[in-house]
């Protein structure tokens, strides 16, 4: 799954936070339109909540992809229906990358307006977002090739969403715990993983006010040197994910297994 790629499965995790106390698995479902760059990111995606356990499933490329975020054992799991296989990434294997991508402190605001929609059935009120990230080009802060990640945009949250306290808890444990919302991939690259910090802070920010229901956002890259306008290119990405139905109902473990007969990978 390319870094382009990985914005909507991240979108399709965050667009989806409270409530009693009793647990309940929760599964939304979503449709995307927008580009990422040069590619068309529309389509078709469902998240499915089960405890400490997050499955996003996307199409990519014509084939179904999920992405599984396991927070009790530390990792990310792609699975490939297509072809099979299971990619298994331990969170401790992009620490780094996503430790050394930042050169200063990230900016993280969600300011609440006067203006409510209703998404799906479900009320939900309009919040502007903005992220705002300093990082490096080369990932060697200082050496002239620092830049700004921004993402920006909108998102109408529900504070009556079913499932929501469940939904809430989920992304409360894997902020806590470092995740990011999105395949780990991404991060092999600087641009990524900027994308993939901004995009972990959106989505908290988004999870501690509400569930989001519909979601606008665009990312941009700034900065004043010569390798600017090629970041730019790449980071520039307008996208709009609109959640079509919410279920709660029990989902069953073995979703968040990987299938047998797959071929699996552990990267390193």
């Amino acid at each position: 799954m390319n870094s382009k790629n990985v914005l909507v499965a991240g979108l399709v995790g965050a667009t989806l936070a409270c409530a009693g106390p009793a647990h309940a698995d929760l599964t939304a479902n979503t449709t995307t339109a927008g580009k990422a760059s040069i590619i068309n990111v529309g389509g078709d995606g469902a998240s499915i909540f089960k405890g400490k356990r997050q499955r996003t499933d996307t199409m990519v490329g014509g084939r179904s992809v999920s992405l599984i975020i396991d927070i009790d054992n530390l990792r990310f799991v792609e699975l490939d229906d297509k072809k099979k296989t299971a990619t298994v990434t331990p969170l401790a294997a992009i620490a780094d990358e996503l430790a050394k991508v930042g050169v200063g402190a990230m900016q993280a605001t969600l300011t609440k307006t006067a203006q409510t929609r209703t998404v799906s059935g479900m009320p939900c009120t309009v919040h502007d977002v903005r992220v705002s990230m300093p990082f490096s080009v080369t990932g060697k802060p200082g050496d002239g090739m620092d830049m700004d990640m921004v993402l920006a945009g909108t998102a109408c949250l529900s504070t009556s969403a079913p499932g929501l306290a469940d939904y809430q808890a989920f992304y409360r444990a894997a902020a806590d715990s470092g995740f990011i919302f999105g395949n780990p991939a991404a991060v092999k690259s600087p641009t990524g993983a900027a994308q993939a910090k901004a995009y972990a802070a959106f989505t908290k920010k988004m999870a501690e006010a509400g569930m989001a229901l519909e979601t606008h956002v665009t990312i941009t890259a700034a900065g004043n040197n010569p390798m600017a306008a090629m970041m730019a290119k790449l980071a520039a990405s307008d996208i709009t994910t609109t959640v079509t139905k919410v279920e709660i109902g029990e989902v069953p473990p073995d979703k968040f297994e990987i299938p047998a007969g797959y071929k699996v990978k552990t990267q390193k």
